[in-house]
């Protein structure tokens, strides 16, 4: 599971899928603040945590899905 993890393109992908996930829901939960660039005013902790829940979900989902087919090719 760690050499699957650790594929280049899987990670590249989720890297992606974060950066544009992360950033469109930063702008809808936090852009008036990022907007007026009130960096004092933003919650780092939400803002981080944007990014790095569609990156787990994308690395989890990849990983899930290369196991499964892993699997089906065996039986």
């Amino acid at each position: 599971m760690i050499s699957i993890a650790s594929n280049k393109t899987l990670l590249l992908k989720a890297i992606k899928i974060a950066l544009f996930v992360g950033i469109v829901l930063n702008l809808i939960n936090q852009g008036e603040k990022i907007f007026i660039l009130a960096f004092e005013d933003i919650n780092y902790y939400k803002f981080f945590l944007t990014f790095i829940v569609p990156f787990s979900v994308s690395m989890y989902t990849a990983i899930t899905m290369k196991l499964n087919l892993h699997v089906e090719k065996k039986q």
